[in-house]
């Protein structure tokens, strides 16, 4: 963050992390869990409000704050045609950034590299129990916090993406 204010001349300390949240990504079997979830949970009709106070709010955001994961949980792997698919937008990029003469911080034919693809072998996809544990109980903790009359302010990351994409096409503002 200090980089980021530095970069647009924003005086040190104005950016601050957001309390609770941890910037990891989520294994195999924890993204497994939530693709089944959302299936579910969009699969009932339930609103996309209590989708993000117990889903997003909720399992989510305890799970990666109580949940570390060790070196034996399968991760993503992004297959090859995606990597190469990336790496040709990349290079488009930098091209277009190239050619608008503008200052460049960093080396834009980063965008360009192609990763070497990770190994696309099939692994077992078993969710851990305390994991699950965690995920079920942020989620009956965000139920519990729901308060009977009253809907608390949100966090842009509790909001529906739709919601957000309507308040930006429409210049809403408030909680």
């Amino acid at each position: 963050m200090r980089t980021f204010e530095s970069l647009l001349g924003l005086p040190g300390g104005l950016l601050v992390p957001e309390p609770d949240t941890v910037n990891r990504s989520l294994t195999l079997a924890e993204t497994e869990m939530l693709r089944k979830l959302n299936r579910e949970f969009r699969g009932n009709g339930l609103p996309d409000e209590l989708y993000s106070k117990l889903v997003r709010g909720g399992a989510v955001l305890h799970m990666k704050n109580t949940c570390r994961p060790t070196p034996g949980d399968a991760r993503i792997c992004t297959p090859a045609w995606a990597l190469e698919a990336a790496a040709g937008i990349g290079a488009e990029m930098a091209e277009r950034i190239g050619s608008m003469g503008v200052r460049v911080l960093g080396d834009p034919a980063l965008l360009s590299v192609l990763p070497a693809a990770e190994s696309a072998e099939p692994v077992p996809v078993r969710i851990d129990a305390e994991v699950a544990a965690q995920a079920l109980y942020g989620a009956l903790a965000a139920a519990a916090t729901v308060p009977a009359r009253r809907t608390p302010a949100r966090t842009v990351h509790q909001t529906p993406s739709r919601e957000l994409v309507g308040c930006w096409a429409t210049g809403c503002s408030g909680g």
